[in-house]
């Protein structure tokens, strides 16, 4: 089904990137919850410790909010941060924006370097020289494409589950594992567009330019999205028309916002995840199997 001596050949060009990626997320992971946490421990201060700044204003003839006004902030946003839950900040800005940066990358170097960069360069003329059939080389490099990026799942959840028992007001474990699923899957996703790509381009620059052009595309859409997303809007610093870019971005997809609230609408798009990356799979499959390469 699988050619194991190709497989090692795809691991070892390959480790090093999926070992930095891997690593890279982990450690974002413990910056983050470990500052939420600060963050969180340290909102619990007394009260009491501002109310000589208050009577010193109220003595003044002023008061906190006409004091923000006076210097051009509107308090309402102070006020909507301010009563903003850390973990949800997190789940919503860390994980679709932050957390799928690095799987980008990923997916977009190593899926050229499946197919479309081992056409470029004439290496892979050496393989078809083999008795290795090419429905075998497609499934084969797939495999490895899918597993790589599940075992790099399995790292970062252990290490996201293992902070959330250790640190105080994390998010409950089955959330967690939730968020960590979706990351998967949109993944998984754009590692199928990476390699129906690569395998339908026997060029570099083409199959670079479409992978990693939806990937910033995606990117980009989901950062300018924040702005008109319900989370920017009730803090009173949203912009309503923005909500355009999360139409556009397949990032969206991965709902975080329905997983925190206990809503089901995250299961049609994790299903709708999985659809997109058996068509593009099959197709980049099939697309290989058939299409002239040059040799």
């Amino acid at each position: 089904m699988i050619s194991i001596p190709l497989l090692k050949q795809t691991i070892k060009s390959n480790w090093g990137l999926w070992l930095v990626a891997t690593l890279t997320v982990s450690l974002l992971y413990i910056v983050i919850k470990f500052a939420v946490g600060s963050i969180a421990v340290s909102s619990e201060t007394d009260p009491n410790i501002l109310v000589p700044y208050i009577i010193a204003l109220e003595t003044s003839g002023l008061t906190i909010e006409g004091l923000f006004i006076s210097i051009g902030i509107n308090p309402e946003i102070l006020t909507g941060l301010a009563t903003m839950d850390g973990n949800v900040l997190v789940s919503i800005i860390f994980y679709p924006v932050v957390a799928v940066l690095l799987p980008l990358v990923y997916v977009v170097i190593v899926g050229n370097k499946l197919f479309a960069s081992q056409i470029d360069n004439g290496s892979m003329a050496f393989i078809l020289s083999t008795p290795i059939k090419r429905s075998k080389i497609a499934i084969t490099q797939m495999v490895f494409l899918i597993a790589s990026l599940i075992a790099m799942f399995l790292v970062t959840s252990v290490v996201d589950v293992t902070l959330t028992l250790i640190i105080d007001n994390s998010l409950a474990v089955d959330k967690i594992l939730l968020l960590n699923l979706g990351l998967l899957l949109f993944s998984l996703a754009m590692g199928s567009l990476t390699y129906m790509f690569s395998s339908i381009f026997n060029y570099s620059k083409y199959s670079l330019s479409f992978g990693g052009g939806f990937a910033l595309l995606f990117f980009i859409s989901k950062i300018l999205g924040l702005f008109g997303s319900d989370l920017f809007m009730n803090m009173g610093v949203g912009i309503e028309p923005m909500d355009f870019f999360n139409k556009i971005t397949m990032i969206s997809l991965y709902n975080t916002e329905s997983i925190l609230d206990n809503s089901t609408d995250y299961i049609m798009q994790f299903i709708a995840l999985i659809v997109i990356s058996s068509i593009c799979y099959s197709v980049g499959a099939i697309w290989l199997t058939k299409k002239d390469i040059p040799v």
